[in-house]
């Protein structure tokens, strides 16, 4: 197991943490960190909390989160995150409450051979111009600056509503957004001399070799449970839960 390094993205961990699915989704993210135990690595790509925004302030819903990610951490595992568009706002104290170190938005590293690069991927839609255009605007110094003046609870209820909207906005999308991100991926992902390209935000796990090279889509833990491995140099998707199987094999 301390051979193994582990990727995942788009848990989305909810502020409002009572709901089935919420309480399941937790349940099984919690248990696959014990079993990592030990593990090298393991990196986060985004969207792990469906809303974050940096401060003094840790949300106490997200409480078992973090303290099962400090855990993971104080049993030897390196965990390195970067944010998403729902949680780009993740500033220090995170660090230091889950044990972790923060990542630029786009990294690439040296794993087992493998030259990885990684990011959440969210600017990499082809088109999605309302989007771009939106972050942009919300991510811009005067948004930041009035975000601050907002009490936590209700800028994250805010937070929440819109997230809900956004989703169902694009759920029918996403296997369109996958393929064409795949057929695009050997022109378009292996620009940095890397041999891996790793990305989150479309919830769709999908893995696609192009001889020696490989784009993976890490999918979502709200309907996949998708994870990566690198284990002896070697890749794979999987799915995690009864019955862990890999998933999406260069599809």
């Amino acid at each position: 197991m301390n051979e193994s390094i582990f990727f995942l993205s788009d848990t989305h961990f909810s502020y409002h943490k009572n709901s089935g699915l919420e309480r399941k989704k937790r349940k099984a993210f919690l248990s696959f960190l014990d079993e990592i135990r030990g593990a090298d690595r393991l990196y986060l790509l985004g969207d792990i909390f469906d809303f974050w925004f940096y401060g003094a302030h840790v949300p106490e819903p997200y409480r078992s989160i973090l303290e099962g990610l400090l855990s993971l951490s104080r049993s030897g595992t390196e965990i390195l995150m970067t944010g998403g568009n729902h949680d780009h706002w993740l500033g220090d104290r995170i660090s230091e409450a889950a044990g972790l170190t923060l990542l630029p938005t786009l990294a690439t590293h040296e794993l087992q051979g493998l030259t990885v690069t990684m990011t959440h991927g969210d600017t990499l839609l082809p088109g999605d111009y309302a989007y771009k255009t939106l972050k942009a605007v919300i991510r811009s110094g005067p948004a930041i600056a009035l975000a601050r003046l907002v009490p936590p609870r209700a800028l994250f209820a805010f937070a929440q509503r819109f997230s809900a909207a956004s989703k169902g906005a694009t759920h029918t999308q996403t296997e369109r957004w996958a393929r064409a991100l795949a057929d695009s991926a050997e022109d378009s992902f292996f620009r940095w001399g890397n041999d891996v390209f790793v990305m989150g935000h479309v919830h769709l796990p999908l893995l696609r070799r192009f001889g020696e090279r490989t784009f993976v889509i890490l999918g979502d833990w709200e309907e996949h449970s998708s994870y990566l491995e690198l284990r002896n140099g070697k890749l794979s998707l999987r799915s995690y839960g009864p019955g862990d199987r890999i998933v999406n094999d260069n599809r």
